[in-house]
């Protein structure tokens, strides 16, 4: 059988896919939730697929926007959480080939096309939670101490009355093996919402897709147990982390408000500028991007979404070297200016933020060339410089005026070998970050799960007796203000406050308190204004940070993200 190693190979050069959510919930213009969230009873829905006739479908254009987007792979919606078919399939009529007036299989139109211009095609398959199917499952666990209902409860309310076995045997596996033989080598089954499925039945699934084609990714959504044998991880929708996950991962990420085609007057698109950036981020941490459009009913993906992938294929026409293949930056600090990728004894430097010098700190490897990507024969003046006293290497870069691209400009920096990085944490012109991710964690509680997520946040912080710690270079001597910065209520799960904490520095010592009413409304993190540290010189310190009380009402404690030191007017 073919290794997870091979498997990946492909996946890991591409870096970069598309994302489409088309179905019948097209029709209503809402997203592709309309029918969970106007409570739509199945008999009614159902008549929906008589109107859907999408009679400018052209699978050639759709993959050649892909292509021309700098695209590798495409994730289509073979059957989303509202259990209509988007291909022809003999396990239920609800499809659309035998329920629409269109009537042709358009899963078979994209596969050769695909095949045509050299893209891999992966399917989509919602495999438990499912608003049609009297025993798909509707229990889904939303915080430590409590399960949401997100199935069709209007229309199945007897939850004791669903069996998901039955469902997995009669509905999901005659599907998979359809779209694994009808539609010729398939690069990702991307299943999603495992729900409450035992890993044992998620396992299943993926031994039937590992009998059917051996070569065929399967993301980390058919279950949530990592025992189940799954090839990478697929991270919350639109979830940047704040840390490369260790693991080969993606983002799935939408173009717009919805994932589905959303005919809404406040539905807003994303910039070419953020989407550009969202992909440099993602693959400077290791990961994949997986950008989604929602096409119309008609068949047509959205005008500003085409632009928006013309603006991004124009930028990778220019600067793929520095997207496909490469590995994640090999420094933990980022960059005040933007980010760093790696291949091949090259550093790309994507500068964001454009200013006449800009300083990699870290770089102990010596720099044979540094260029513009776009203009590989001008070259960039440079100079390399080390600190012994502070143990301060440093690699800066004189910039002519102007950037040569708007959203990001790439400067390749050459190197004798692979790059060799001290990653001690040294103020930069944002002035000094201490984040979780970089902290040195003290677990001294009996039986402490403190960790650091991959969003970048401390998890299962509960215990006072556990501490952070870091050490770090200060440059400019002076004042400095210091922040201290929570995550917040992400996604409406109730958050713990009413911390207690302390900052130490040498023999200085700020404390804060984080009151329960400081919970903010939206996902934006929460800033505790500390108060001020002073450094007399430049040097390397020590910063303690202790929490005297944490509360856990909510069993989440204190979701620490970073203390932020920056030079007092």
């Amino acid at each position: 059988m073919t290794s997870s190693t091979d498997r990946l190979d492909w996946w890991r050069e591409s870096r970069f896919g598309l994302f489409i959510h088309w179905g019948l919930y097209s029709l209503l213009g809402r997203g592709e939730w309309v029918m969970y969230d106007d409570k739509i009873p199945v008999q009614e829905y159902e008549k929906l697929a008589h109107e859907f006739n999408p009679a400018e479908f052209d699978a050639e254009s759709w993959v050649k926007l892909a292509k021309s987007a700098g695209m590798k792979y495409i994730v289509i919606t073979a059957k989303h959480h509202d259990g209509f078919s988007m291909f022809r399939t003999k396990v239920s009529r609800f499809n659309i080939v035998d329920a629409t007036p269109y009537g042709r299989d358009v899963m078979s139109e994209l596969a050769q096309a695909c095949q045509r211009e050299g893209l891999t095609l992966g399917f989509y398959y919602s495999h438990v939670r499912e608003w049609r199917h009297p025993h798909a499952q509707s229990l889904e666990v939303k915080g430590p101490t409590l399960l949401g209902n997100y199935g069709n409860s209007w229309d199945y309310r007897e939850e004791w009355h669903k069996n998901l076995q039955t469902y997995l045997d009669e509905f999901d596996k005659p599907q998979l093996k359809e779209l694994l033989t009808q539609y010729g080598p398939i690069g990702i089954i991307w299943f999603d919402t495992p729900s409450l499925i035992r890993p044992d039945q998620a396992q299943e699934l993926v031994d039937l897709v590992r009998e059917l084609q051996p070569n065929c990714l399967v993301n980390s959504r058919v279950a949530d147990d990592p025992s189940v044998t799954y090839d990478y991880l697929s991270l919350g929708d639109c979830e940047i982390p704040g840390v490369d996950a260790g693991v080969d991962w993606e983002t799935p990420m939408t173009i717009c408000e919805a994932w589905g085609y959303n005919a809404q007057p406040d539905n807003q698109y994303r910039s070419p500028e953020e989407l550009i950036h969202q992909l440099v981020d993602i693959v400077s941490m290791g990961g994949n991007y997986l950008l989604n459009v929602g096409p119309t009913p008609d068949g047509v993906i959205p005008q500003e979404a085409q632009d928006r992938l013309a603006s991004m294929g124009q930028w990778i026409r220019v600067n793929g070297e520095a997207i496909y293949g490469t590995e994640g930056s090999p420094f933990k600090q980022r960059p005040d200016w933007g980010r760093v990728t790696y291949k091949d004894h090259r550093l790309y430097l994507h500068v964001y933020r454009w200013k006449s010098v800009v300083a990699l700190l870290g770089l102990a490897s010596k720099a044979r060339r540094c260029y513009f990507l776009a203009d590989p024969s001008t070259g960039v003046a440079y100079k390399q410089s080390h600190d012994d006293s502070l143990g301060i290497h440093r690699l800066e870069l004189e910039l002519p005026a102007r950037p040569l691209d708007p959203f990001c400009t790439v400067i390749v920096v050459e190197l004798d070998g692979p790059p060799q990085v001290n990653n001690t944490i040294v103020q930069d012109d944002a002035g000094i970050r201490l984040s979780a991710i970089q902290a040195a964690i003290h677990r001294e509680a009996e039986g402490s799960t403190l960790q650091v997520s991959r969003a970048g946040s401390t998890n299962d912080w509960f215990d006072s007796a556990d501490w952070l710690s870091w050490d770090y270079v200060v440059t400019e001597p002076g004042e400095y203000d210091v922040d201290l910065v929570v995550e917040s209520s992400r996604f409406g799960r109730m958050w713990d406050y009413g911390h207690e904490v302390e900052v130490i520095v040498g023999s200085q010592k700020l404390t804060g308190h984080f009151a329960k009413n400081d919970a903010p409304a939206s996902d934006v993190p929460l800033t505790l204004r500390m108060g001020r540290l002073r450094f007399d010189t430049p040097s390397q310190y020590r910063a303690v940070l202790k929490a005297t009380e944490i509360t856990r009402r909510n069993l989440v404690g204190l979701r620490f993200m970073s203390l932020e030191l920056v030079r007092s007017e």
